[in-house]
Protein backbone atom coordinates (compact mmCIF):
# COMPACT_ATOMS: atom_id res chain seq x y z
CA UNK A 1 0.00 0.00 0.00
CA UNK A 2 1.04 3.21 -0.53
CA UNK A 3 2.24 5.74 2.34
CA UNK A 4 -0.15 8.96 3.72
CA UNK A 5 2.21 10.55 1.06
CA UNK A 6 1.56 7.77 -1.66
CA UNK A 7 5.17 6.31 -2.08
CA UNK A 8 5.32 3.17 -2.88
CA UNK A 9 8.71 1.04 -2.96
CA UNK A 10 9.16 -0.91 -5.59
CA UNK A 11 12.19 -3.78 -6.43
CA UNK A 12 14.05 -1.70 -9.43
CA UNK A 13 14.52 1.91 -9.68
CA UNK A 14 13.32 4.73 -9.42
CA UNK A 15 14.26 3.91 -5.76
CA UNK A 16 10.16 4.99 -5.13
CA UNK A 17 7.61 5.86 -7.20
CA UNK A 18 4.34 7.68 -6.66
CA UNK A 19 2.55 4.91 -8.93
CA UNK A 20 2.47 1.14 -9.87
CA UNK A 21 5.62 0.48 -12.04
CA UNK A 22 3.70 -1.56 -14.87
CA UNK A 23 2.19 1.92 -15.87
CA UNK A 24 4.98 4.34 -15.85
CA UNK A 25 5.35 3.71 -19.65
CA UNK A 26 1.81 4.55 -19.86
CA UNK A 27 1.85 7.24 -18.02
CA UNK A 28 4.74 9.07 -19.68
CA UNK A 29 3.04 9.18 -22.62
CA UNK A 30 -0.21 10.86 -21.14
CA UNK A 31 1.43 12.97 -18.54
CA UNK A 32 4.45 15.18 -17.76
CA UNK A 33 6.57 13.60 -15.00
CA UNK A 34 9.46 14.91 -12.98
CA UNK A 35 12.15 12.78 -12.23
CA UNK A 36 14.41 13.39 -9.18
CA UNK A 37 17.87 11.96 -8.85
CA UNK A 38 20.37 11.59 -6.08
CA UNK A 39 23.39 10.54 -5.68
CA UNK A 40 24.73 7.10 -3.75
CA UNK A 41 27.55 6.01 -2.88
CA UNK A 42 28.53 2.41 -4.84
CA UNK A 43 30.19 1.19 -2.15
CA UNK A 44 29.83 1.40 1.64
CA UNK A 45 32.34 0.36 4.47
CA UNK A 46 30.00 -0.69 7.73
CA UNK A 47 30.98 1.73 10.75
CA UNK A 48 32.66 4.77 8.64
CA UNK A 49 31.84 7.26 6.80
CA UNK A 50 30.67 7.70 3.48
CA UNK A 51 33.90 7.92 0.97
CA UNK A 52 33.81 11.21 -0.26
CA UNK A 53 35.84 10.40 -3.89
CA UNK A 54 33.84 11.31 -6.52
CA UNK A 55 34.26 8.21 -8.17
CA UNK A 56 32.62 6.43 -5.56
CA UNK A 57 29.08 8.52 -6.37
CA UNK A 58 26.22 7.71 -8.82
CA UNK A 59 23.29 9.40 -9.78
CA UNK A 60 19.52 6.81 -9.30
CA UNK A 61 16.15 7.89 -9.61
CA UNK A 62 14.65 8.38 -6.36
CA UNK A 63 11.48 10.01 -7.27
CA UNK A 64 9.30 10.08 -10.16
CA UNK A 65 6.29 12.06 -9.77
CA UNK A 66 3.51 13.01 -12.16
CA UNK A 67 3.24 16.37 -12.43
CA UNK A 68 -0.45 16.16 -12.51
CA UNK A 69 -1.02 14.71 -9.57
CA UNK A 70 0.62 17.22 -7.61
CA UNK A 71 -1.11 19.88 -9.30
CA UNK A 72 -4.42 17.87 -8.72
CA UNK A 73 -3.19 16.94 -4.78
CA UNK A 74 -1.48 20.89 -4.23
CA UNK A 75 0.57 19.29 -1.30
CA UNK A 76 2.30 22.65 -1.47
CA UNK A 77 1.56 26.25 -2.83
CA UNK A 78 5.60 26.03 -3.95
CA UNK A 79 6.00 22.26 -5.22
CA UNK A 80 9.82 22.08 -5.73
CA UNK A 81 9.96 23.15 -2.14
CA UNK A 82 8.02 20.30 -1.46
CA UNK A 83 9.71 17.87 -3.85
CA UNK A 84 13.20 18.92 -2.02
CA UNK A 85 11.50 18.11 1.09
CA UNK A 86 10.40 14.77 0.45
CA UNK A 87 13.70 13.74 -1.79
CA UNK A 88 15.60 15.28 2.06
CA UNK A 89 13.69 12.65 3.51
CA UNK A 90 14.17 9.96 1.58
CA UNK A 91 18.16 10.24 1.07
CA UNK A 92 18.24 11.07 4.70
CA UNK A 93 20.12 14.55 3.34
CA UNK A 94 19.52 17.92 2.85
CA UNK A 95 20.40 19.25 -0.60
CA UNK A 96 19.17 21.61 -3.68
CA UNK A 97 17.20 21.20 -6.71
CA UNK A 98 19.02 21.43 -10.12
CA UNK A 99 18.59 20.67 -13.81
CA UNK A 100 22.20 20.08 -14.35
CA UNK A 101 23.77 17.04 -12.46
CA UNK A 102 27.68 17.49 -13.42
CA UNK A 103 28.51 21.19 -12.56
CA UNK A 104 30.59 22.04 -10.09
CA UNK A 105 28.85 24.92 -9.03
CA UNK A 106 25.02 23.90 -10.34
CA UNK A 107 22.68 26.49 -9.81
CA UNK A 108 19.65 25.85 -7.91
CA UNK A 109 15.98 25.79 -9.70
CA UNK A 110 13.60 28.67 -8.81
CA UNK A 111 11.33 27.42 -5.92
CA UNK A 112 8.71 29.97 -6.84
CA UNK A 113 8.25 28.58 -10.30
CA UNK A 114 5.47 26.65 -11.53
CA UNK A 115 5.42 23.25 -12.48
CA UNK A 116 6.71 21.96 -16.41
CA UNK A 117 4.18 20.65 -18.52
CA UNK A 118 6.77 18.43 -19.74
CA UNK A 119 8.54 15.89 -17.98
CA UNK A 120 12.07 16.94 -16.50
CA UNK A 121 14.98 15.42 -14.89
CA UNK A 122 15.98 17.42 -11.39
CA UNK A 123 19.48 15.91 -9.91
CA UNK A 124 19.38 16.79 -5.81
CA UNK A 125 22.85 17.78 -4.67
CA UNK A 126 24.66 17.48 -1.13
CA UNK A 127 27.33 18.91 0.04
CA UNK A 128 29.83 16.74 1.00
CA UNK A 129 29.30 17.51 4.87
CA UNK A 130 25.35 16.17 4.30
CA UNK A 131 27.04 13.14 2.49
CA UNK A 132 29.27 12.34 5.06
CA UNK A 133 25.59 11.68 7.23
CA UNK A 134 22.85 10.89 4.77
CA UNK A 135 21.14 7.67 5.32
CA UNK A 136 18.82 6.99 2.91
CA UNK A 137 15.33 5.51 4.17
CA UNK A 138 16.34 1.97 2.79
CA UNK A 139 19.58 1.74 1.37
CA UNK A 140 18.72 -1.82 0.03
CA UNK A 141 15.07 -1.02 -1.36
CA UNK A 142 16.89 -1.74 -5.00
CA UNK A 143 18.40 -4.85 -4.58
CA UNK A 144 15.95 -7.25 -5.32
CA UNK A 145 18.21 -9.85 -3.42
CA UNK A 146 17.17 -8.50 -0.46
CA UNK A 147 14.11 -8.23 1.67
CA UNK A 148 13.47 -6.06 4.12
CA UNK A 149 10.39 -5.29 6.70
CA UNK A 150 9.10 -3.35 8.61
CA UNK A 151 8.24 -6.48 10.80
CA UNK A 152 10.24 -5.73 14.03
CA UNK A 153 7.34 -5.68 16.87
CA UNK A 154 3.66 -6.15 17.45
CA UNK A 155 2.95 -2.43 17.03
CA UNK A 156 3.53 -3.03 13.43
CA UNK A 157 2.10 -6.38 12.77
CA UNK A 158 -1.06 -5.02 11.41
CA UNK A 159 1.02 -2.09 9.96
CA UNK A 160 -0.43 -2.79 6.40
CA UNK A 161 -4.04 -3.43 7.39
CA UNK A 162 -3.48 0.10 9.57
CA UNK A 163 -2.92 2.03 6.75
CA UNK A 164 -5.52 0.53 4.56
CA UNK A 165 -7.93 0.92 6.82
CA UNK A 166 -6.90 4.56 7.14
CA UNK A 167 -6.52 5.27 3.39
CA UNK A 168 -8.70 2.77 2.05
CA UNK A 169 -6.63 3.28 -1.19
CA UNK A 170 -3.35 4.99 -2.30
CA UNK A 171 -4.34 8.49 -2.18
CA UNK A 172 -2.46 9.62 -4.82
CA UNK A 173 -3.50 7.02 -7.41
CA UNK A 174 -6.64 5.50 -5.75
CA UNK A 175 -5.45 2.20 -6.31
CA UNK A 176 -6.83 -0.81 -3.85
CA UNK A 177 -5.03 -1.28 -0.80
CA UNK A 178 -4.75 -4.38 -1.47
CA UNK A 179 -2.09 -4.35 -4.50
CA UNK A 180 -0.28 -2.01 -2.65
CA UNK A 181 2.19 -1.80 -0.38
CA UNK A 182 2.36 -0.08 3.27
CA UNK A 183 5.49 1.97 3.95
CA UNK A 184 6.94 4.37 6.36
CA UNK A 185 8.82 7.49 5.42
CA UNK A 186 9.68 8.66 8.72
CA UNK A 187 11.76 6.53 11.25
CA UNK A 188 9.50 4.86 13.95
CA UNK A 189 11.19 6.62 16.45
CA UNK A 190 9.65 9.98 15.40
CA UNK A 191 6.36 8.02 16.75
CA UNK A 192 4.85 5.04 15.52
CA UNK A 193 0.82 6.11 14.86
CA UNK A 194 -0.90 5.75 12.02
Amino acid sequence: MYNSIGIRPTPSAPLLTFFPRPFLSVMSELTAIISVHAQFPKNVEPNTEHNLDPTNWEWKQSLAIPVNRLNDLQFSLKPYKWIRYATGIVIGACGELCTECDLSNPVPIDYNSGLPAVSMDLYYHTTDQEKRHMFPLDPNLADTRTMTSSRTSTARDNFHGDVEGRDGSCVVTGDPGEVCDAAHLLPHSKGDTV
